[in-house]
């Protein structure tokens, strides 16, 4: 295998014979690991006519085109950072790809067996799905950061639209009649439904779920379903997590148009539970349904051609329906290792493709059979390295009790997913009477090699301590090794925050947060006081009017103020869900400080300052 570097024109589709005279490939010695990244496979594409692939590479930034037929990789170019979404043209000659890191789109020529990029479109900060229109001139792109979603004129590579959804659109998907498209709001927990000629959100749908990952539509466009998670709120004892009372995993439905809101059905079976469905795909023939879920390392496959499906109305079960686990063939699970992550069905309506991104590789599943038939390689070291390890056990959901969930589970891609949950590491669990106040919300992992001490309470003086109790007490599960450690916190340490898109291009503060940062820096404000140097946080540990009677630890652990736009909700328990309410509300400067308010001059120049952190 062999990586193109990435070639730019500004104006139309590269013909690739113009640029065999200017491309320089990159060769690869055979057994020489220090060239060979990860790929990572996150997303894929497939061809109407079900001979081509796409693949998005998160870990090594590039894009794969896979002959289906010949089970092997005809090509692959590098295309930007972290690539996280991709889509093909149904004539084959066009791809698409979102980079998360990049705020942009890559527009791809496929020419024969050649991939090359023919132009970029700045979209907004942190895209990840992405689709084309029928006949491949339009781009539509869910922009996480922004809460929008994109729509791009590909000749002209100019954003036409924009329209705005709930928190942290992840994933899209779009009818075969281009006139819906449905949108996954991971931290709104909603669906959009978009009425694309007309250009508006015709419909939000409110979802009893978070973590919503890959959305698909029948081939009708009258139904959408979304891979989910269900946060119960239970604190994390085992029998609580055994129950589903903790935590859960879900195929949500929901019609496009209609009365209906949401329908599930609940993937977990007790004693062997499913763990951070991600993947959804229908066939065209509307017979089978697959989930992918990645911290279990398999595939659910779901027939809908004999007796109905349990679906259950505006709510879910604990655990999966009973009847689902008579062997009747109406529900399967397909261990493929790894994390299988997107999925997508051939035009065959029984050949799924699955992007398997621990296992560096898209596999293709009989789900007639539900058996593996073929693992495509899409190339990787030899050589495991510690991080890498460190990054499989995160996703390993074996690692907790009956294998309800991973660290990934709620450190979604090692951030946070918002929500807020009892994993009984601040002693609320030796007291008789439960307390709300007992949740804390999920932090953020980037750069928690550097921000000691740990937890809320930052009561943890020691990461590979930290490392233990969430092992032992969060996951319920076995005690890690030294080696398991030592993986995990250096895959922690691989954890870089995204651009800050708040910033001016060349990095500098924009005129305003220059003036906030002399607020933050200010007497009445004293931000710098407990947020202070290069991490903005000091390490130790402050009482400033949060605390509660019944804490066992007192005061808080000021976490580290970097990539702030993007932390929300804020506070220990998550009750400010703006940076404004932190600023007006039980941690404004007046509360802390005791000098005064800030005027609305000051406070919006503080707002500004914190979004650049």
């Amino acid at each position: 295998m062999r990586i193109v570097p990435l070639r730019l024109c500004s104006a139309g589709l590269i013909a690739l014979a113009s640029l065999a005279a200017v491309v320089v490939p990159v060769v690869i010695r055979a057994g020489d690991d220090r060239n060979v990244p990860d790929r990572s496979p996150i997303a894929l594409a497939v061809s109407a006519d079900g001979k081509r692939l796409l693949s998005a590479n998160q870990t090594s930034g590039s894009v794969s085109l896979v002959d289906l037929d010949a089970g092997r990789v005809l090509d692959e170019l590098k295309t930007g950072e972290k690539p996280a979404g991709v889509a093909i043209s149904r004539d084959g000659r066009l791809g698409i790809v979102a980079h998360w890191y990049g705020g942009e789109i890559a527009v791809l020529g496929i020419q024969g067996n050649k991939l090359a990029i023919a132009g970029r479109v700045e979209v907004g900060p942190e895209p990840r799905g992405v689709v084309l229109s029928r006949d491949g001139k339009t781009a539509y792109v869910a922009i996480g950061v922004a809460n929008e979603v994109a729509r791009v004129d590909l000749a002209r590579r100019a954003v036409t639209g924009r329209l705005t959804v709930e928190r942290e659109p992840r994933n899209i998907a779009i009818s075969a009649d281009d006139k819906t498209l449905i949108v996954g709001c991971a931290r709104g927990r909603s669906v959009a439904i978009i009425d694309v000629p007309g250009w508006k959100v015709a419909r939000t749908i409110p979802i009893d779920g978070e973590n919503l990952r890959q959305v698909a539509l029948s081939a009708d466009g009258k139904q959408g379903y979304v891979a989910n998670m269900r946060n119960r709120r239970f604190p994390t004892t085992r029998s609580n997590i055994d129950l589903g009372w903790v935590l859960g995993q879900r195929l949500t439905r929901f019609g496009t148009s209609g009365s209906i809101e949401f329908e599930t059905l609940t993937l977990d079976t007790q004693g062997k539970a499913a763990s951070d469905a991600h993947g959804v795909a229908i066939s065209q023939d509307g017979r089978l349904i697959a989930v992918s879920c990645g911290g279990t390392h398999e595939v659910m496959i779901f027939r809908t051609d004999g007796k109905p499906l349990p679906w259950r109305m505006n709510s879910s079960r604990d655990l999966i329906a009973p009847e689902l686990l008579r062997n009747d063939g109406r529900y399967r699970r397909v261990n493929l290792g790894g994390r299988p992550t997107e999925l997508a069905f051939g035009p065959d309506s029984k050949t799924l493709y699955v992007a398997n991104y621990l296992e560096n590789a898209i596999q293709v599943v009989d789900a007639d059979s539900a058996q593996v038939v073929r693992s495509i390689a899409l190339g990787g070291p030899k050589t495991i390295t510690l991080a890498r390890k460190g990054e499989m056990l995160f996703h390993a959901a074996e690692r907790s009790f009956n294998q309800w969930y991973s660290c990934n589970t709620c450190h979604s891609d090692g951030h946070t997913n918002g929500l807020d949950f009892d994993t009984l590491n601040d002693g609320w669990q030796d007291r008789s009477t439960f307390h709300e106040r007992s949740r804390k919300k999920v932090p953020t992992l980037r750069g928690t090699t550097k921000t000691g001490p740990w937890t809320w309470h930052g009561w943890q003086k020691s990461l590979d301590d930290a490392m233990v109790e969430s092992f032992t007490k969060s996951m319920q599960g076995s005690r890690p090794s030294s080696e398991d450690v030592r993986a995990l916190v250096a895959y922690l340490g691989t954890l870089e925050y995204p651009p800050n898109p708040h910033r001016n291009k060349d990095g500098s503060l924009p005129a305003a947060a220059v003036r906030g940062r002399e607020v933050f820096r200010s007497p009445r404000a004293a931000c710098n006081t407990c947020h202070g140097g290069e991490e903005f946080t000091d390490g130790k540990i402050h009482e400033v009017g949060l605390e509660v009677a019944e804490d066992r630890y007192r005061g808080y652990n000021p976490p580290s103020l970097k990539g702030l736009y993007d932390k929300d909700p804020y506070l220990h328990d998550g009750r400010a869900k703006t940076l404004r309410e932190i600023l007006t509300g039980d941690h404004s400067p007046e509360k802390v400080t005791g000098l005064g308010s800030l005027s609305e001059q000051e406070l919006n120049d503080l707002l500004a300052y914190l979004k650049c952190l």
